[in-house]
């Protein structure tokens, strides 16, 4: 990669190579052998000139410097790229431009792959092709040419969304940069093409647009939730999930400017699947990753000395995730990516109707719900167009984070109800052992913390009315889905 070195500091130049002996997993604590990640990497700085070695650790050491751009430089950048596109003559690429060419020539997507790459054209050309390849194998040759969206999600893609997969934590670290986790607890449990189709549509939808991604990078770190009693993990990927996996990750409009691979001393993942993985992630971004292995309260004290603040890391001191703020990010971006697209995805409202909404007096519906109202007033005679009263409608707007009473799969495939399902899963285990007179007293518990996440309890009683349930309600609904689960246990 010729932008190993792509900036240059104040801080001595001797005092980061010194610390070049701590990046790459040279802590004392009792941990497996991983000599095959430790010489890839450590053979991959040695590569480095001085200099070059200095920025790396910089990044590391959130005291590097972000890329700078001058108008200059953007205007040569969308020339050559676009240059670079037409002699490629990639058939995915032509077909994309012939469903919808302004999408594909569009700067702002173009941009984001010449600033991962530090403006190497033809490296960032190659990633577009690849990750169009990847879209189009994953999502269907009809959404290489727009942008995905949750309603291009499946239930099992959503289940593995508020999983606790991955989590993009709140504020930034000591450069400004973006902090993204991947957890192991799910893989070796899901299929590939699940864990693609959320990674893909979590890091190109989410994390790319935001503008400091660009400029600074992103902060990645893979923490290993494995403990001593017995929390293992065992179903760790194979070769080649991580091949299918990698190759997509590798095609996407991301740099990783800092990597930290925090692992326990009885971490599953075995030293040659490590090494396959690092394989795929450039020279820049595997020189900037550093190998940790400790207790929780000691991985903490690793992220927070690379400029990571603690009080919003997702991961407690014992090693439990910290369930109020794992899906917190999911939650903002989808209410962000609604209010986007809301007024897109339904037939032209009118001015006083758009008015009513932007002061409450209407709520929102996702598209599913406007698909099957629809279907309904067409059973029963009604117009295709949907009429709206003329007064303000009583009741409450329904939210990502609530629990939709009701069957179908629009119920099922609500966010705020794969949560519900996922939560309730956790603690399947506690309601069976409880004594039958008690298992009452552990769905009001159960729905008293639901409801302190701001998780509320909807049931919709006429076609425009939504209204919220009692505390009865909801431990009726809890009880009836422990049932629910415990057959699909069986």
């Amino acid at each position: 990669d010729k932008h190993i070195g792509h900036n240059s500091n104040g801080r001595p130049q001797q005092a980061f190579l010194q610390d070049a002996a701590t990046l790459h997993g040279s802590n004392n604590t009792e941990r497996p052998e991983m000599k095959q990640t430790e010489d890839f990497l450590a053979s991959e700085m040695n590569k480095l000139s001085a200099q070059e070695r200095a920025n790396a650790l910089a990044d590391v050491h959130c005291v590097g410097e972000e890329l700078k751009e001058t108008p200059e430089m953007i205007e040569k950048g969308l020339a050559e790229f676009q240059k670079a596109v037409e002699e490629a003559k990639n058939p995915v690429y032509e077909m994309a431009c012939q469903q919808n060419r302004s999408y594909m020539e569009d700067p702002t997507l173009r941009l984001q792959f010449l600033r991962a790459n530090f403006y190497d054209v033809g490296a960032s050309v190659r990633k577009m092709m690849n990750l169009l390849e990847c879209k189009a194998k994953y999502f269907g040759n009809d959404a290489v040419a727009r942008d995905i969206t949750l309603d291009d999600l499946n239930e099992e893609d959503m289940v593995m969304m508020l999983s606790g997969l991955c989590h993009i934590q709140d504020g930034r670290d000591r450069s400004g940069r973006v902090i993204l986790y991947v957890f192991n607890r799910m893989l070796g449990k899901c299929r590939a093409d699940t864990l693609i189709r959320v990674a893909y549509y979590v890091w190109v939808h989410i994390v790319v647009p935001i503008p400091e991604v660009g400029t600074k990078g992103a902060v990645a770190v893979f923490y290993d939730l494995s403990t001593p009693a017995g929390n293992q993990f065992p179903s760790a990927p194979g070769l080649h999930f991580v091949k299918e996996t990698m190759q997509v990750a590798a095609a996407l409009p991301i740099r990783n400017s800092a990597m930290h691979l925090c692992l326990k001393p009885s971490a599953a993942l075995s030293d040659e699947i490590l090494r396959f993985t690092m394989g795929y992630f450039s020279r820049y971004e595997r020189v900037r990753t550093s190998l940790y292995f400790g207790s929780d309260l000691e991985l903490r004290y690793h992220l927070q000395g690379r400029g990571i603040p603690t009080d919003t890391i997702p991961v407690d001191e014992d090693g439990n995730l910290v369930e109020d703020i794992l899906n917190s990010w999911f939650y903002k971006h989808r209410n962000e990516e609604f209010d986007k697209f809301f007024w897109k995805e339904h037939s032209k409202p009118s001015p006083e109707y758009k008015e009513k909404v932007s002061a409450g007096g209407c709520q929102h519906e996702d598209t599913e719900t406007t698909a099957r109202n629809d279907a309904t007033m067409k059973a029963d005679g009604a117009n295709k167009e949907k009429q709206h009263p003329a007064g303000k409608v009583e009741g409450v707007q329904p939210r990502d984070q609530d629990v939709m009473l009701g069957k179908g799969k629009s119920y099922q495939n609500h966010p705020g109800n794969i949560y519900f399902r996922t939560f309730l899963e956790k603690y399947l285990d506690d309601y069976d052992k409880s004594p039958r007179n008690k298992r009452p007293q552990v769905c009001t518990k159960l729905a008293h913390m639901l409801k302190s996440k701001g998780m509320r309890f909807i049931e919709q009683q006429e076609l425009e009315v939504w209204v919220e349930c009692d505390s009865k309600a909801a431990e009726k609904k809890i009880s009836q889905l422990f049932r629910s689960l415990r057959k699909t246990k069986k």
